[in-house]
């Protein structure tokens, strides 16, 4: 009789954020990921709420990759009774570290004008670290009850993975989040095998037409020019951890080339600097090339009229810099940090251009604009909102609809089902369906609090 194990679908069901599946049998528990929730409220109620399981049951705890919304209530476990392993790619444990410590300041900001407890803090986070365990790419590692986890490259960010399981001769592999034709990273490894896929669908209804190498450099640097020679300013909100990275990578190739005109850059986020040189200690992740250069002592993020911004007074300081110039900062949806300051001052301006690089979740305050919306509320003040609002979502991480699609065809005929995570409703129902019509493969979008039995 085969062996039967459930799925738990806790986080990420139904919903772009809050990673955290439970994978059970009789004789083994296996949590993936134990992310943050993540939206207009940065530290929603979720976040706080006990956990559909006991913490202290859990031996083992695997993270695909570093960003909050995979690694941001870790913490939390932790401080709930959690003692088992953590494992994870090195580059992943180097990037969440800053992060998770980064997320506890606006956590507690958050927890206090709302009257909660902090959700964590320092002691909770060091002792997470110290659970830690890391594994390469391709690497197996033999867990109890005669379950292997092997990590592939997901593509998405620095050391992201796919979580992949295997136990007898029965493979389930976890993607995290998926990534494609990255300017730093190699192309994802294959799911060639795999029984069953639980993978994400952010982007599972749409085509990014602007992915193409070319076509995002074209239009990255088209939407400077014209803001140059209206005298005006470029902002961009940007994820600390790799899409920063990407963007620089990209601005210093066009300044050198003499594609763009001189002009000075502001990175205004210190954590996005501190991730920026996790990368650079990390070059085994990147593509060969980008590796050697690094290696070499090159440092690809740097150029002339780079500056990083620490203090808020630099902050400040970088508003009244004569335009044209460029500002990246966090955070990527405009849900906190100080990108809002930034908009506060350049939304009413018919000069500026606001350029928007990566998801926007439903509810933030970037969705409101790349929407069309003509005013917004920050920080109790209503800002009209007179420049111009771009999107060059080339730059996305994340892999599109039809190569969403291809993905999943990659596994074989061996893929029994598929378990689409990680999206708004609409596209992961689109993306699931699309896999049953195409693929003729047993595909479903959970909700969360459901679970599925499988044979594993």
């Amino acid at each position: 009789m085969p062996r039967m194990s459930t799925v738990h679908f806790f986080g990420g069901a139904g919903s772009v954020t809050g990673s955290n599946f439970l994978l059970e049998s009789s004789d083994v528990k296996l949590l993936i990921d134990c992310g943050l929730f993540q939206g207009c409220d940065f530290c929603g109620h979720a976040n706080w709420d006990v956990f559909p399981y006991d913490p202290a049951s859990l031996p083992v705890l695997i993270v695909t990759h570093a960003h909050i919304d995979h690694v941001g209530r870790i913490p939390r476990l932790v401080k709930e009774g959690f003692r088992g392993r953590i494992i994870s790619t090195e580059a992943t444990r180097a990037l969440a570290e800053p992060l998770l410590f980064d997320s506890m300041e606006i956590l507690s900001e958050e927890a206090n004008r709302h009257g909660r407890e902090p959700l964590y803090d320092e002691r909770d986070i060091k002792q997470a670290l110290s659970l830690w365990e890391e594994l390469p790419y391709r690497t197996t590692l033999d867990l109890p009850v005669f379950v292997e986890l092997e990590f592939l490259d997901a593509g998405h960010i620095l050391g992201s993975s796919m979580a992949a399981l295997t136990r007898g001769g029965r493979r389930i592999i976890f993607t995290g989040d998926l990534g494609g034709d990255s300017l730093l990273l190699p192309p994802r490894d294959s799911v060639l095998g795999a029984n069953y896929l639980v993978m994400e669908s952010v982007y599972g209804d749409r085509t990014h037409t602007d992915a193409a190498p070319s076509v995002r450099r074209a239009k990255l640097k088209g939407v400077i020019e014209e803001t140059a020679q209206r005298g005006g300013e470029v902002l961009i909100p940007a994820f600390s951890t790799e899409r920063t990275q990407d963007i620089l990578f990209e601005l210093r190739e066009l300044f050198a080339k003499k594609e763009l005109p001189a002009m000075p850059v502001f990175v205004d986020s210190p954590l996005a600097e501190e991730i920026t040189r996790a990368f650079l200690k990390n070059p085994s992740y990147f593509k060969e090339d980008i590796a050697a250069r690094v290696a070499g002592g090159e440092n690809i993020f740097s150029f002339p009229n780079l500056s990083f911004i620490r203090t808020t007074s630099e902050s400040r300081h970088s508003m009244r810099e004569p335009d044209p110039k460029i500002i990246i900062a966090g955070s990527g949806m405009s849900n906190g940090g100080r990108v809002r300051s930034h908009e506060r001052e350049i939304l009413p301006k018919e000069t500026a251009t606001l350029l928007i690089v990566g998801y926007q979740a439903a509810g933030s305050l970037g969705r409101e604009l790349i929407e069309g919306t003509r005013h917004v509320m920050i920080d109790g003040e209503r800002i009209p909102v007179r420049c111009r609002v771009e999107q060059n979502l080339g730059y996305s991480a994340h892999l599109d609809g039809p190569h969403l699609l291809e993905f999943a065809a990659e596994a074989g005929e061996s893929l029994e089902r598929a378990f689409v995570v990680m999206g708004e409703p609409a596209s992961a129902g689109f993306l699931a369906q699309r896999i049953r019509d195409r693929l003729g493969v047993d595909a479903i979008a959970p909700s969360a609090g459901e679970h599925t039995l499988i044979e594993w």
